[in-house]
């Protein structure tokens, strides 16, 4: 297996992608090795024909409830209780609501991220022989790729074919999208070969992009690179979210020159960016503190239009804070406000670890205690962990055992870093008794605490050099 995984994630996976463009005949049904625990989905067993065989209604009795369901299908109902009731009602209609509207129902349930409760309905749905299109069967596969269970989406795509229905390109992208989540890019590549191998589909930009963002998670850019000169040569076009994928990877790969060079090239071909393409490139540059260049981009995104969000500020709060630039960081944030966003958690964390690093971190708690609080931003342990980390460094320890101790009444659970932080300014201050009494009463009882190398390193450095 670690062999196979390997050859997919070189090169020749675009050497074995070019030799599958032949004339093959397709490939035998068992060869896709699928599980059989969804089979019962395919009920009608003697007749594999799709055609429903309940009447369509066109009643105008059901058109308020129809309008609801294209209404919910685009942004979810507000309670599941009606969406139950609603799937409820459509059940006991006479005649039978048309297809789109059960599929209707069941987007409006992935829109509320309930992906269970869709695949419960799809399957009462064809237990009680409610008929089902591809879309339906779409639907349940990306439900159960959301629920980390592609074993029993490609069982459904068994399933599906049973039925009669012939998979389509959102059939495939849904899979190999799900395969890579799970953290299985070279199945996911593996199938997406034989997809064009054995002509099954047309592969769309979604298809490419999809692969692309495995590739560019595993960190293999050069193949991601020649898939998407590949996907051109083809004559698929990228768009924005592909180019995005690679210049984000590039960015943090270090190889920022190399996504600016994207950057030029999709707006030459007239693909805009949007502002995630210039977040990731201003992440990038400003990991080189190239402000002339990060200055370039903010000033191209004034000129296109495109307004920083939340997360672009962040970067930039980040990046001056890191550098000491604490007055700047500040600008960034009263800018930020005056241009109506909000800035967050997040924002004022990396404010905080930038006073840290100066060693003020009283005034990093003064943002907690002042500034977070009077806008309604609760911490998180990210934000803590920064403060007590700044204190142990000043070798203020107890203040860090106080904001340590502060943690469950925040209603947040303390870190391996956390625990490894002040185990570290013990020994740093001297205070070995205090250090064996923490790691003994507060870490070796702490069953689900995971001890670390870090960690361990610490605990034999204070040890060894006791007194």
């Amino acid at each position: 297996m670690m062999k196979k995984t390997n050859k997919l994630m070189s090169s020749s996976f675009l050497v074995s992608l070019s030799h599958s463009i032949t004339c093959c005949p397709p490939p035998p049904l068992a060869s896709f090795q699928f599980h059989s625990h969804f089979l019962l989905f395919s009920t009608n067993k003697s007749n594999p024909n799709p055609k429903p065989h309940f009447p369509y209604s066109s009643n105008p009795t059901h058109a308020n409830l129809q309008q609801l369901l294209l209404e919910k299908s685009k942004t979810g109902f507000d309670k599941l209780d009606d969406a139950l009731a609603v799937f409820d009602k459509m059940l006991h209609r006479k005649p039978l609501l048309p297809v789109i509207n059960f599929n209707q129902l069941l987007a409006a349930l992935v829109k509320m991220k309930e992906h269970s409760v869709a695949v419960s309905l799809f399957k009462d749905m064809c237990v009680q022989g409610i008929p089902v299109d591809l879309f339906t069967f779409n639907t349940a596969i990306n439900c159960f790729c959301h629920l980390n269970r592609v074993d029993y989406a490609f069982s459904l795509l068994a399933g599906t074919i049973k039925r009669g229905f012939v998979p389509n390109v959102v059939t495939y992208n849904t899979l190999i999208r799900g395969l890579i989540s799970q953290d299985n890019p070279a199945e996911a590549q593996l199938l997406f070969t034989n997809l064009i191998r054995f002509k099954l589909i047309q592969p769309d930009v979604v298809t490419y992009t999809t692969i692309i963002n495995g590739l560019c998670k595993r960190g293999h850019i050069s193949t991601a690179v020649m898939l998407f000169r590949y996907m051109e040569k083809k004559g698929c076009q990228p768009d924005t979210v592909t180019y995005n994928t690679l210049i984000d990877c590039l960015c943090k790969l270090r190889s920022v020159d190399q996504a600016l060079d994207l950057l030029h090239e999709m707006t030459k071909k007239g693909i805009h960016p949007d502002v995630i393409t210039y977040s990731s490139l201003i992440q990038g540059l400003c990991d080189f503190n190239r402000w002339q260049d990060v200055n370039q981009l903010l000033s191209g995104m004034n000129t296109r239009n495109i307004s920083p969000n939340v997360h672009t500020f962040n970067i930039l709060v980040d990046a001056y804070g890191k550098e000491g630039l604490i007055n700047d960081a500040e600008d960034v944030i009263e800018f930020m406000i005056q241009r109506g966003q909000h800035p967050d958690v997040v924002t004022y964390s990396a404010l905080m670890d930038g006073y840290c690093l100066r060693g003020e971190v009283d005034k990093a708690l003064a943002v907690l205690e002042t500034t977070m609080k009077k806008r309604g931003i609760v911490p998180n342990i990210l934000t803590y962990n920064i403060l007590i980390n700044g204190y142990c460094k000043k070798l203020k320890v107890d203040r860090a055992v106080d904001l340590f101790q502060q943690l469950p009444r925040e209603g947040l659970s303390p870190t391996i870093y956390t625990y490894t932080t002040i185990l570290q300014g013990y020994f740093l201050t001297g205070r070995h008794v205090d250090a064996r009494k923490f790691f003994k009463e507060k870490m070796m009882l702490n069953k689900a605490l995971p001890l670390d190398n870090f960690t361990c390193g610490i605990l034999l450095h204070g040890l060894c050099v006791m007194p």
